[in-house]
């Protein structure tokens, strides 16, 4: 059976016309709005897009003599609200600084740089556009009305202050004063300014704007970080509380009168005024050369003046150990450095255990805890020469054996050598027969207190350096001690014709040349 096939549809004339007829009316389309572009496009050759802001005038849709217009107008009734610093706000009229219009192409520029053609592409988003002032002022009214302004008043004028650290406060310490802002103008920038602004129309102008730097400002701030550095050395070093037994706390109610601050913020301490302190610190602790009472053996009570035995401070140690405290900021009891100590901080610095030594009646005592373990009579120096032992109060000043004792034609040797004032000490005396009496009076020794050699022996065992030997002088009605214990074999009326072999001397610094140690 046969296919029947189709044949394709043959175009009539009138379906070609058709085509045609929409072909044209698109294209007549395309020219209409290219044309109503263009024609839109031409408008912002003349005008400002939509939403221009110029100066803060809306310019949108006007054209530049519409602009100038209402720029002109702005000046009729114009007026500036003066903010400044401790002062009410100011008015200023634009009629008083003689504000006019100034005609310039400064909007005609700024309309030629507009593309007209991208006018769609600027129908949205405002553009805050700028140009130099088309205002100015009549330099004489605006100088004239400026300068009554209560802002220019110099005479009101409170200059600034810096910030600073309080003076000591008891109780509390230093702290940091705030600086004072003051409210002194810089007249000739501040007026520059304010012009500035009048010929942009600015309603609300304000001097104590931080950025506009007008005032005057402190040199120095709360937060200046040397400041606050010397105020923590300052806080840290009167914050030492330093204790004596003697005296009252040291403490920031006295430190703080010896303290000045550098401009770097570190702290110094007066060297006078700790110097003051540790005299204080001596005059409470030092005995040396104070007279001293003692009970003799014998019964009376005796005032030693003179010698060098007591407590003596070393100023130079203490004012040092003072200063690193207070650096410190320590809270310590303590004791002060000594140069010289002695047995005790009590009624007697010499404590209970001491040699005692009478020059009257040329005897002597040892005294351990209390208790008397030794006496001996004794030949000290020979007063008809002059040689007199002096009393006082002295320390030893050290012990050794097998000493050789010089002097001026002889060199003699002794066993045991303890001197105690410079170049008088006790040593054993063998070329003696008696001791004790009357003998110092015309054959005693150069100023030494010569003893039995069994004595002397003994008396070694009990001492060593720094032991308290008391010398002094008794009426000589009193002669015999209260408890007698007496270890020698002296004949205290005795006299001999002797030679004493040691040139001693109550010169300490002869020592050395009288007195030679033998090997």
């Amino acid at each position: 059976m046969a296919e029947n096939k189709k044949e394709p549809r043959k175009r009539g004339k009138k379906e070609k016309k058709g085509n045609k007829f929409a072909l044209g009316v698109a294209v007549l389309g395309i020219v209409f709005v290219a044309g109503c572009y263009t024609v839109k496009a031409n408008t912002y050759r003349t005008k400002f897009f939509p939403h221009t802001i110029i100066n803060g005038i809306d310019a949108s849709e006007k054209t530049v003599d519409e602009v100038r217009q209402v720029m002109s107008k702005q000046i009729d009734n114009f007026e500036s609200k003066i903010r400044s610093r401790d002062n009410n706000d100011e008015i200023i009229k634009g009629s008083d600084v003689g504000l006019a219009f100034v005609e310039d192409s400064s909007l005609e520029d700024l309309l030629h740089q507009q593309n007209s053609m991208a006018w769609i592409a600027n129908m949205s988003g405002e553009k805050d556009l700028k140009i130099k002032s088309s205002f100015t002022v009549d330099d004489n009214k605006f100088e004239d009305t400026v300068s009554k302004l209560r802002a220019f008043d110099e005479s009101k004028f409170v200059a600034p202050v810096d910030a600073k650290i309080s003076d000591f406060v008891q109780g509390s310490g230093y702290s940091i004063i705030p600086e004072v802002e003051g409210n002194t103008l810089d007249v000739k920038k501040a007026k520059e300014y304010i012009k500035s602004q009048l010929i942009v129309l600015n309603d609300d102008i304000n001097l104590d704007y931080e950025e506009n730097d007008l005032y005057e400002k402190p040199a120095k701030r709360s937060d200046d970080p040397t400041l606050n550095l010397a105020l923590t050395n300052l806080n840290k070093y009167i914050s030492a509380r330093i204790s004596y037994d003697k005296l009252n706390v040291l403490n920031g109610d006295t430190i703080h009168k010896w303290l000045t601050v550098n401009s770097d913020g570190s702290v110094n301490i007066s060297d006078e005024g700790v110097a003051s302190f540790v005299k204080t610190i001596s005059n409470a602790y030092n005995t040396v050369g104070k007279p001293k009472t003692l009970k003799t053996s014998y019964g009376p009570t005796v005032t030693i003046s003179g010698g060098s035995y007591g407590w003596k401070v070393d100023a130079e140690k203490e004012k040092a150990t003072i200063k690193s405290l207070i650096e410190a900021g320590e809270t310590t009891k303590r004791e002060p450095e000594f140069s010289r100590k002695a047995a005790s901080h009590g009624e007697n610095d010499y404590g209970n255990s001491y040699v005692e030594v009478n020059l009257t009646t040329q005897h002597m005592f040892v005294i351990k805890n209390g208790s008397k373990v030794l006496d001996s009579d004794f030949v000290s120096g020979n007063v008809a020469k002059n040689w007199t032992t002096p009393p006082g109060a002295f320390p030893l000043t050290y012990k050794t054996r097998n000493a050789t004792l010089k002097g001026e034609g002889y060199s003699t040797p002794v066993d045991y050598w303890m001197p105690f004032n410079g170049g008088i000490g006790f040593h054993d005396a063998p070329w003696r027969s008696a001791f004790g009496g009357q003998i110092y009076r015309t054959s005693g020794s150069h100023g030494c207190v010569n003893l039995p050699p069994a004595i002397a022996r003994q008396l070694y065992d009990y001492v060593d350096s720094g032991f308290p030997v008391l010398c002094y002088n008794l009426t000589p009605t009193v002669a015999t001690p209260e408890t007698t214990e007496s270890s020698s074999s002296s004949e205290s009326s005795a006299t001999e014709a002797t030679v004493e072999p040691i040139g001693d001397t109550t010169q300490a610094g002869e020592i050395k040349s009288a007195v030679e140690i033998g090997q």
